[in-house]
């Protein structure tokens, strides 16, 4: 019966939109596809989605297909502007609105409401980024043909009057194409379900949304470029899946949100989940709920929500997924015990009954959501637009009333890009960063010219707050001293910390006489001497001639422009104030023929990488020898060491010393066919700076490790579980394909021993620490194993290390460290260890620095990280994540180092 009236439905709805539609010219995706998106057991690719918008903007004057940059793996990323063939012909004119309205200093209110009268919403909707999460990509052709086809109706007329659609079908895709041609590969076959082998997305899989702030990765970049070009109202982005048995899963957030949001921007975030509870109930879609304690906004990496702390009501949406396209029948049994009874609540008034899921509903629950809150966007259009000047005028405001008032950044650091990585980011993030033209006082320290300072009287000052300071995660329990309410992700990553870099905060306001003397980094204006009051004078960005540079794609680049930072290629170079900030000019002193360079700076791993390219030999200076801890690099002409000194910005020494010879390592990274999110960001951090690897698969550990490489790296999550064991979401089993499903069986692991016995070394980053100890039996025990959350829990969080000197491991770290540590094991060794401490926590107090901690106490002299030694061989547990999503740069140098040990 439930199928019967769905047809009906269909019949009565939808078939008279399509064949209107046809009959107008506007080709329907059943004519591309030859299937109907959202159809079971069939998935639209990406270039088959682009392939249809290009047909879409062929047909009609309502759209227009974009280019907005490349993909890692070389794809063009397209969004498609959906709107009235008048608001198209005037859309420079409605981009600069927006651009003003988002900078809204020197912009009276007078003239920002006349503005946000004039303008249009710019909605920014994707089909998602979790390629396995597929109904996204499918309902944005649905969307686009819906909104084009019927342009002409009242209804959708008097909606795209006010909006103009930013569609997006997916941000990642590479992993669309990815997935749809793995799943259509298998349908019908029994591994219809089977994962896809590897990360849907190069380097970072479902990392690919946690890089908001970082922008490491190339899509993240061409997002960023994009929203700053245009400067969108509102930002969705889909997802999948809701907390079974629920639907869909709408803001509000869970708690906690970020400190930082602005307040205006999170209540029309909040809103705007309600339109799309309304809109669905409207069309008895059932099953949606809010909040709860599934997906917080305390972290402010993900893409879908950083865009907050710029003052854009950003968000995502949770709806129901099984697996793939394939449909599943629930009953009552499969519900868990306390939803069985489908009584309404609060937040989900009307509950899911059993039944079949298929694709096609979520694709109709996610187009209903997107039209909902273009709906919102047109009937809050004014205040929507305005409440985006309001909400930069009160961030200026308090810039300049509240402490902190700014951030100075000395570039006297113990790695002297260090900085630029850090401030490259937020200033192609929008946040403005200045320097000193002359020494100053700021806050009572004295600067020398050259200082870089992120005044917080700015539109955007919440990310720098946000990124910048301190996190404290509140301490929300389950109940009275129970277990905590665990961070959905991160609870703390101040950048500072995780970079290594000094950053101060400046308690008093910038006196006119420090403002004389700031001008932007790209060489700009001055900065005013009062930013207090938004509509207060005028700016050089602020006259009624005001307008955003042309709009053109994101040029990632093939020749790297600025070889001292991390990001190859054009990087952040293509933004003007990104680019202008660069570290100090490398520089030689003392003479001799060996370059001695400093562990303490990342680009001396890069030097060392590129010198044994050129032939060159590689010397480490023991604790006993003159220049202790430093590497020694000989055989390079003087015109070499020039190059390599200069394009790296090191500071460096020549010297006639000698020391221990490393030898080039022979390094394997273990990926199972399943994936490893922390493989790929390892291997991403490897090849920014030189380091040759290859892949191991299971099948890899069949034959002698030592024949094909001397180090090998277990990435957190790379040998968590056998790589048959996956199941989806729902309790699909998730069978390998048999050329994937090699496991690592006793013989295998026999194997890998005496691969570290015969002289060989094992890298262990986070949890994967537990596989050796277990595995080979060593020494050593994780103290905070079996404890439950209330006794000990530190999750996404930074602590401070003790590092005693003499380790070649933890060459270049300061004596007191600070390190990312996520759910991470806290070594004791036992009778029978041989081997060294590499790095301890305190024996006293509390070594949080940001995030959050429960039980300090079982860390106190606890080791961090150990070198143990297995015959001939090193295995280094690394408890803490020297590499976490390629955001701490501090701690790069630790497994660098581990890899050169040798």
């Amino acid at each position: 019966m439930r199928s019967r009236l769905r047809l009906t439905v269909f019949v009565a709805v939808f078939v008279p939109a399509l064949l209107a539609g046809q009959a107008r010219g506007v080709p329907t995706p059943e004519s591309v596809f030859g299937f109907r998106p959202g159809a079971d057991y069939k998935l639209a690719t990406y270039d088959q989605a682009v392939d249809y918008l290009r047909q879409l903007a062929a047909s009609s004057r309502h759209i227009r297909l974009i280019e907005a940059g490349k993909t890692t793996r070389g794809r063009a990323m397209y969004f498609a502007l959906i709107s009235t063939p008048e608001n198209l012909a005037r859309i420079e004119r409605y981009r600069t609105i927006a651009q003003r309205l988002a900078h809204p200093a020197g912009l009276a209110d007078i003239e920002a409401r006349a503005l946000a009268r004039e303008g249009k919403a710019i909605v920014h909707i994707d089909g998602g980024l979790h390629s396995t999460e597929v109904a996204g990509g499918q309902h944005t052709l649905l969307l686009a043909y819906d909104l084009v086809s019927r342009a002409s109706e009242p209804g959708t007329k008097a909606l795209l009057e006010h909006v103009i659609v930013m569609l997006w079908p997916t941000i990642n895709p590479d992993g669309q194409q990815m997935v749809a041609e793995w799943y259509m590969k298998n349908v019908g076959t029994p591994y219809e379900l089977s994962p896809v082998p590897g990360l849907y997305q190069e380097y970072v899989g479902h990392d690919n949304n946690r890089d908001g702030y970082m922008l490491n990765m190339i899509e993240s970049r061409v997002l960023e470029h994009t929203w700053r070009a245009w400067e969108p109202n509102i930002i969705y982005v889909h997802h999948q899946s809701s907390p079974f048995p629920t639907r869909i899963w709408l803001p509000p957030f869970s708690e906690p949100i970020g400190i930082e949001a602005p307040p205006l921007t999170s209540r029309e975030v909040n809103m705007i989940g309600m339109a799309i509870a309304k809109g669905l109930e409207e069309r008895g879609q059932v099953g949606a709920t809010h909040m709860g304690t599934a997906f917080d906004a305390w972290y402010p990496g993900y893409v879908d929500y950083a865009p907050v702390f710029k003052n854009i009501p950003a968000f995502w949406t949770e709806t129901a997924l099984y697996a793939y396209a394939t449909p599943r029948e629930y009953s009552i049994d499969d519900f868990p015990p306390n939803m069985r009874d489908l009584r309404p609540r609060s937040l989900y008034s009307s509950p899911w009954k059993p039944g079949w899921w298929r694709l096609g509903d979520a694709v109709a629950y996610m187009e209903t959501a997107s039209l909902s809150v273009i709906e919102y966007a047109s009937k809050y259009k004014e205040s929507l637009l305005l409440n985006r000047f309001r909400a930069g005028r009160d961030q200026i405001v308090r810039g300049g009333t509240a402490a902190p008032y700014a951030y100075v950044v000395p570039q006297d650091q113990r790695d002297p890009v260090a900085p630029v990585e850090l401030l490259r980011r937020l200033a192609f993030g929008g946040v403005r960063v200045s320097r000193l033209t002359a020494a100053a006082s700021i806050d009572g320290r004295d600067y020398p010219a050259g200082t870089w300072v992120i005044p917080a009287d700015q539109e955007f000052a919440a990310l720098a707050r946000e990124v910048l300071d301190a996190q404290r995660y509140p301490d929300l329990r389950q109940y009275p001293n129970g277990p905590p309410e665990r961070p959905y992700d991160a609870a703390g990553w101040t950048l500072p910390l995780q970079m290594g870099v000094t950053v101060i905060s400046a308690g008093a306001p910038l006196g006119p006489d420090v403002r004389a003397k700031l001008e932007s980094v790209d060489g700009g204006t001055k900065v005013p001497p009062n930013r207090n009051e938004a509509s207060a004078g005028r700016d050089a960005a602020a006259g009624r001639d005001f307008s955003p540079a042309r709009y053109v794609p994101y040029d990632s680049g093939s020749i790297d422009r600025s070889p001292f930072d991390s990001v190859p290629g054009a990087g952040f170079d293509t933004n003007p104030a990104a680019a202008a900030i660069v570290p100090a000019g490398g520089r030689m002193s003392g003479s001799g023929p060996v370059l001695s360079l400093d562990p303490a700076q990342n680009n001396t791993y890069r030097a060392i990488n590129r010198a044994w390219r050129q032939g060159a030999i590689v010397e480490f200076a023991s604790a006993d020898a003159p220049g202790a801890g430093r590497y020694l690099v000989r055989g390079l002409g003087d015109a070499a060491q020039a190059d390599l000194v200069t394009s790296l910005a090191l500071v460096a020494e020549r010297t006639a010393r000698g020391g221990v010879p490393v030898r080039k390592p022979r390094i394997g990274v273990y990926d199972p066919w399943t994936g490893s999110m922390d493989a790929g960001w390892t291997r991403w951090v490897l090849e920014q700076y030189g380091f040759e690897f290859v892949i191991l698969r299971p099948e890899s550990l069949r034959r002698p490790l030592g024949d094909t490489v001397d180090v090998v790296v277990l990435a957190e999550g790379a040998v968590a579980m056998p790589p048959d064991a996956g199941r989806g979401r729902g309790g699909a089993p998730r069978p390998m394909r048999p050329e994937h499903a090699a496991t690592v069986g006793d013989d295998e692991i026999a194997r890998f021993e005496q691969f570290v016995k015969d002289g060989g070394t094992v890298v262990c980053l986070g949890a994967a620490s537990a596989f050796p100890i277990q595995r080979f039996r060593l020494p050593v025990r994780n103290v905070v194993a079996g404890l439950r959350p209330e006794e000990f829990f530190l999750r996404g969080s930074i602590v401070e290390v003790i590092v005693p000197g003499g380790s070649r491991v933890m060459a270049g770290m300061p004596e007191h460290a600070a390190v990312f540590v996520d759910s991470s094991p806290v070594f004791e060794t036992l009778d029978g260890f041989t081997g060294r401490v590499l790095a301890r926590y305190p024996a006293s107090g509390s070594p949080l620095r940001s995030g959050y901690l429960i039980g300090e106490k079982v860390l106190h002299g606890k080791a961090a990280a150990l070198d143990v030694r297995l015959g001939a061989g090193h295995i280094i547990l690394l408890g803490f994540r020297p590499q976490w999503r390629g955001q701490s740069f501090a701690t790069f140098k630790v497994l660098f180092n581990a890899l050169l040990l040798q």
